[in-house]
């Protein structure tokens, strides 16, 4: 794999550390730190409670974060790089050039990429994938014997496939290729990718499917996916330290940052390896993802030199099937134009963001589980200093006094619809009141805002009773209501 600190090829355009406002970490002696990061607030306040702010260290203790990364764009210039606390347990502090995994935001520097070769006409957005892929096609059922997906369809996740996310291997792990990972078989530890609904039907997230664009990618390249990536984005983006791929030993490992679990304890190895490379396989910075961010924005308005034709960045940001464009997700009809991404490997969280026609956002990185609620917990912080279109409004919900008998009916374990192999619990906590955790691990408060709503006042995540077993009024079917989105989620006790 070629160096991730490479920076041969860039463009003059690349931003540099001399043209921050600060580019470091922080700590004793330097410069007083912006508003934000004294002024964090939740997604909700309870009513009576009024609405308190955070210091971002005072939330990385409660959230068992050791460290936080953070890029904001003001403008269309990257105006502030900083990173907080630590890269690995109680050493190496976190700073402009750490490295985080990106996780599923690789899709969005992914889809620009297969985007790149769309324009030199080596794909097209709307002819059978199956013409690009050596002979491989997804299995399906009869009833979409004929069906054909598209590279619309997969960079939308409307090609109903499935494979939602995946697991990571441990460091020195055997590591599949990409037709075992499609084909689901050793050592790959997910299942083979297939069609289980008409393409272009009905939006089902699936890293999968940008499996099947990394192997399009590939063909039509005659190219590894790293170096494609690397000269068709990384490089001409000023993407310096970014690459996708495993680190093994070289310098750019001893710049990561390491993963934490949800219980506050670090990741053996340091991280997981991620061998989907489109899907979640970028190891990244907030400088970069937001030097990439911008680069969409000059694409969008058709700016001399960007990184992708105008109509290519226009189409990427259309929405195509509810609130996704072309690999990313884009802001509902009514409100303020925003273009987003999220990414969970395991033992990281990224929030990445921005606004496009004001050219204002901000990248998080945060190398703990329990990271994506302080991750939006600054980003409303920094909504605020720098008067963001949408301010990331907190909502002031009513607490509702329930019974042990109301609460009870909650108790369970419950999968998502959309991501069969997540699942999560409701469960009593010690000295009354509940909890929910993903996997037994990571155990939050819920209130109850009302008698069919619990709510985390930490993530602002709501779940909603929506069906109710007949005679013991048991809940079985769930509504999960989160920022950005939502999914059905059904009771599946052992």
């Amino acid at each position: 794999m070629p160096s991730i600190l490479d920076s041969a090829g860039l463009r003059s355009t690349a931003f540099i550390c001399l043209g921050l406002v600060f580019c470091q970490s922080a700590g004793a002696g330097e410069p007083e730190i912006s508003g934000y990061a004294s002024h964090l607030r939740r997604s909700v306040y309870l009513d009576g409670a009024g609405q308190q702010r955070y210091t971002i260290e005072d939330r990385m203790r409660h959230y068992k974060v050791p460290g936080v990364s953070v890029a904001i764009v003001e403008g269309c210039k990257l105006t502030e790089v900083r990173g907080f606390g630590h890269a690995t347990p109680g050493g190496r502090p976190v700073g402009p050039d750490t490295l985080f995994q990106a996780g599923s935001v690789s899709k969005v520097v992914a889809a620009a990429g297969a985007l790149r070769l769309v324009e030199d006409g080596l794909l097209l957005l709307d002819e059978d994938s199956s013409l690009h892929l050596d002979g491989w096609v997804p299995p399906r059922t009869e009833a979409f014997d004929h069906a054909q997906v598209t590279l619309r369809h997969l960079l939308t996740h409307s090609a109903g496939l499935t494979v939602a996310g995946f697991k990571g291997y441990p460091i020195g792990a055997e590591l599949p290729t990409v037709t075992q990972i499609l084909d689901g078989m050793p050592p790959a530890n997910t299942g083979r990718v297939q069609i289980e609904a008409k393409p272009g039907t009905r939006w089902r997230y699936s890293g999968g499917g940008f499996m099947v664009v990394q192997a399009m990618m590939e063909k039509v390249s005659g190219k590894s996916f790293q170096n494609l990536m690397r000269e068709q984005i990384l490089l001409p983006v000023g993407m310096m330290h970014s690459a996708y791929g495993p680190l093994n030993d070289g310098p750019a490992a001893q710049t990561a940052a390491q993963g934490t679990l949800a219980d506050g304890s670090p990741i053996p190895g340091g991280w997981l390896q991620y061998p989907e490379f489109a899907a979640a396989g970028l190891w990244s910075t907030p400088g970069d993802l937001s030097r990439f961010a911008i680069e969409l924005v000059h694409s969008i308005r058709g700016e001399e030199g960007a990184l992708l034709k105008r109509d290519s960045a226009r189409e990427m940001m259309r929405r195509q099937i509810g609130d996704w464009g072309l690999g990313l997700e884009v802001s509902p009809d009514g409100q303020p134009r925003k273009f987003s991404h999220t990414g969970a490997p395991i033992g990281y969280r990224t929030l990445w963001l921005m606004f496009p026609d004001t050219c204002q956002g901000a990248t998080i990185m945060t190398n703990a589980d329990e990271g994506m609620a302080l991750a939006y917990e600054v980003a409303r912080g920094i909504a605020d200093q720098y008067r963001w279109p949408d301010p990331m409004t907190s909502d002031r919900v009513a607490y509702v006094e329930t019974t042990p008998d109301d609460s009870n009916l909650f108790i369970g374990t419950y999968q998502l619809r959309d991501f069969p192999s997540e699942r999560f619990q409701v469960e009593a906590r010690p000295g009354g009141g509940l909890t929910w955790s993903r996997l037994g691990r990571g155990h939050k408060e819920l209130v109850a805002s009302s008698r069919d709503q619990l709510l985390s006042p930490d993530s602002g995540m709501r779940l909603v009773a929506l069906e109710r077993a007949d005679g013991t009024r048991i809940v079985e079917t769930l509504d999960l209501r989160f920022p950005g989105g939502s999914n059905i989620a059904r009771r599946v006790d052992p």
